[in-house]
């Protein structure tokens, strides 16, 4: 009778059970659905070797801007640490070491250093070399008078720099002939003078590289005009005059006419003159 009220009691648990279990059931296969609805479609095979290779590059390519900075700051670093005037400095000593040493050594052989000297350079090189040291002392003795002079000396050196395209020119001067040559006029009478206007036509203009030169002067003369902190000192030794209008009015006389006077002021000077 107990077996039977058991066996009757089990019945009515599992039959009361087998509902919630059910409900589980389904809630738990409805929770797996979801997930597999949500779940992203897995990348193929191409794609996940080409997201591979992506992160491959970008770690590289951190990997090298780090260590270019890194690079860069141990350069910095260095440069910070060196003094290029005492570089200068110490190989200025240096070689004046070494040129004292070959003088010394020439006066034990008894040889003239300075012959020696001269043995290294050519006739033309030698002669090159003068006519450089003569201008730069032209340049160096030729100082602020006036604005006027100051002007004339700019364009000089602006001249001096100056550097004509002759390709160019030869060939917008065949162009010229050429077309007067077809429009039956004398080729003679085309070809521009020095004081004629008859190469500013309408339809002429400078080149690219004309006006990037010209932009680069420009440029160039306003950060040297910036730049220029101190006027230049008198050699203490050349002052010759008593106050400012005495002294332009010196250097004007002496710019014209030293010239001719070079050599006799130098005669007086060693007591030599006639």
């Amino acid at each position: 009778m107990s077996a039977e009220s058991n066996n009757e009691k089990l019945d009515d648990t599992e039959s009361l059970a087998s509902p919630i279990v059910q409900i589980v059931e389904n809630k738990h296969h409805s929770k797996k659905r979801q997930h597999e609805d949500t779940e992203e479609p897995k990348p193929t095979n191409a794609l996940a070797e080409k997201m591979a290779k992506l992160k491959e590059l970008k770690k590289r390519r951190a990997t090298e801007v780090e260590q270019g900075n890194r690079r860069d700051r141990n350069m910095e670093f260095q440069r910070s640490k060196e003094n290029p005037k005492l570089d200068e400095k110490l190989a200025r000593k240096k070689e004046e070491a070494l040129k004292m040493e070959e003088k010394l050594q020439a006066k034990d052989q008894g040889d003239d250093y300075e012959r020696k000297q001269f043995w290294k350079y050519s006739a033309e090189s030698a002669e090159a070399w003068e006519k450089k040291m003569a201008k730069k002392a032209a340049r160096a003795n030729n100082g602020f008078t006036d604005y006027t002079q100051l002007a004339h000396k700019k364009y000089v050196r602006l001249m001096s720099e100056f550097k004509p395209d002759m390709g160019a020119y030869n060939e917008k001067k065949l162009e010229t002939i050429e077309r007067a040559i077809r429009n039956g006029e004398d080729p003679s009478d085309v070809v521009a003078m020095a004081n004629s206007l008859d190469y500013a036509n309408i339809d002429d203009k400078p080149s690219k590289e004309a006006i990037d030169r010209l932009a680069a002067e420009t440029k160039k003369q306003i950060e040297q005009r910036e730049t220029r902190s101190r006027e230049r000192k008198e050699i203490v030794d050349d002052i010759s005059w008593i106050n400012e209008k005495n002294r332009v009015f010196n250097q004007k006389i002496s710019r014209f006419y030293d010239k001719y006077t070079k050599e006799i002021r130098e005669n007086l000077e060693r007591g030599t003159a006639l």
